[in-house]
């Protein structure tokens, strides 16, 4: 068999070298589906992944009062700010994302009191509630859009914007 040498522009007979690669490949697929077909051996999930975040249909709400606010970053914890709220249902951990504007992070202090909806996730053995809405003050914030995507706060402005308008062409 002859292969392009790249180096000098020339055919080049490499017949070990072509054996050896087929070899290698043919172990890696054949390993690869010998593990897929192993009952109870699953793959390795990675941090945070959720179907159910893109579906608001279960997303939970819980209410509380804020005990502290983590701005700074924690491994293993999801990015961004870190509410931690008690409430009637005991404390439970918000994770608020990365996007938020500055007046809403201004508004998160220790005794305020929150509503957060999202939906709950476990990764390296703590609980986070992925927040999708954060009702602060009065004020609801969209955090995630109906796929599970942080929404950015000009993304934000305009849906405010969209809605108070279609609230009064409503009425």
């Amino acid at each position: 068999m002859q292969i392009l040498d790249w180096i000098t522009c020339r055919r080049v007979e490499r017949k070990e070298s072509a054996s050896f690669l087929c070899l290698i490949l043919l172990y890696m697929f054949t390993h690869a589906v010998a593990l897929a077909e192993q009952p109870g051996v699953q793959a390795a999930s990675t941090p945070f992944e959720s179907s159910a975040l893109g579906t608001p249909a279960h997303d939970i709400t819980m209410a509380g009062t804020v005990q502290e606010v983590i701005t700074t970053r924690t491994p293993g914890a999801p990015i961004g700010i870190q509410l931690v709220v008690e409430g009637t249902q005991g404390a439970f951990t918000a994770s608020l994302g990365s996007t938020l504007s500055d007046q809403v992070r201004q508004a998160l202090s220790a005794g305020a009191p929150v509503q957060v909806s999202g939906v709950m996730e476990t990764t390296n053995g703590k609980s986070y509630l992925l927040a999708r809405k954060l009702t602060i003050a009065g004020n609801q914030v969209i955090i995630r859009n109906e796929h599970g995507f942080l929404v950015h706060s000009q993304q934000r402005s305009r849906a405010s914007v969209n809605n108070s308008a279609l609230s009064r062409g409503a009425k």
